[in-house]
């Protein structure tokens, strides 16, 4: 895993940006199209953005109240923006540590603790994520009788595991009696691990609630889409965009990259027949996308440093706030 995050990330980092520059080398027309995009489409693009860090935010907050840890909505949105940064800026998800290492000096909320309400995150949105592209892909068979067969099986796949690790959920700690060595050690955090997702799916309530505003940050990315294809002059249907967002939120499970960079797109290109996209529009929108994302996130960094001028970037993403 260090031999990961020391070499491998940033060398495949560094390739696909490469990869990146060839293409906007051959292809230069691209930028064109992305510079000529009408300002009002990049800030509403931009507010949207906002309202799911807002969302991403409460998820934080309700999370944390599940294990008797209380923050404000205010604290939830500063997590939810450090959070993107990091794993916009940094690869393998370093957003994650940054948050971890907050809630841990700060609310002495332990990292097995955090795991659990990470994983929460992430089953709870893939599950979402899969339902609405296995709903739409079945209605496009019901209407039109054109069946996307290996997206179908995929997201049913996706479906099965996050409803299995929802529903089943085994303590290892019984089965180890020794209480020497490395392997109880690990065993015991593991069960910690568990114990705390069990606790999430059993405050039926609150997980609820977290399902509800996963449901809702997948409708506003795909009112970001729709306007990003509008933007660029592409006239997409409504099931095309669902699914593209679809396949771009699945691209979390990959996260070697910042932001999944090029991981995306070569989900992109790989279901784009599915989809309805050209190439030449993948990278229309990555540039877009990504542009857009990188200018409002480095925009609140510097907010963030402006407004709290005993804030600094070591006391953002280590935890020690004022």
């Amino acid at each position: 895993m260090n031999l990961l995050k020391k070499y491998i990330s940033p060398i495949l980092t560094v390739l696909v940006l490469m990869l990146f520059g060839v293409y906007l080398y051959k292809n230069p027309e691209i930028i064109s199209q992305v510079t000529s995009v009408k300002w009002i489409y990049i800030v509403l693009i931009m507010l949207i953005y906002l309202l799911i860090f807002f969302l991403e935010g409460i998820f934080i907050l309700i999370t944390l109240k599940i294990f008797n840890k209380e923050i404000s909505i205010k604290e939830g949105c500063f997590l939810s923006i450090v959070s993107r940064i990091g794993n916009y800026l940094l690869p393998m998800r370093a957003g994650a540590i940054f948050r971890a290492t907050y809630l841990k000096k700060k609310y002495d909320f332990e990292y097995t603790k955090f795991l659990s309400t990470l994983y929460g995150y992430y089953i709870v949105f893939f599950l979402i994520n899969s339902l609405i592209a296995v709903s739409v892909l079945l209605y496009r068979y019901i209407d039109t009788k054109v069946l996307s067969f290996s997206l179908l099986i995929f997201f049913s796949a996706i479906i099965l595991f996050m409803l299995f690790l929802i529903f089943v959920r085994v303590s290892w700690g019984k089965y180890i009696k020794s209480t020497k060595g490395i392997l109880p050690k690990i065993v015991s955090m593991v069960d910690k691990f568990i114990t705390g997702w069990s606790l999430i799916v059993k405050d039926k309530v609150h997980f609820l609630i977290l399902l509800l505003l996963a449901l809702g940050n997948i409708l506003l990315n795909i009112l970001v889409v729709y306007i990003e294809f509008f933007a660029i002059g592409k006239v997409m249907d409504v099931i095309g965009v669902i699914l593209y967002t679809c396949v771009s939120g699945l691209s979390l499970l990959i996260s070697v990259t910042p932001g999944s960079l090029g991981i995306r797109e070569a989900a992109f290109l790989i279901t784009s027949q599915s989809i309805g996209i050209s190439e030449n529009e993948i990278m229309q929108l990555a540039f877009l996308d990504r542009g857009i994302m990188f200018i409002l996130l480095l925009l609140l960094l510097i907010l963030i440093l402006i407004f709290n001028r005993k804030l600094s970037l070591k006391k953002i993403f280590f935890g020690k706030e004022n």
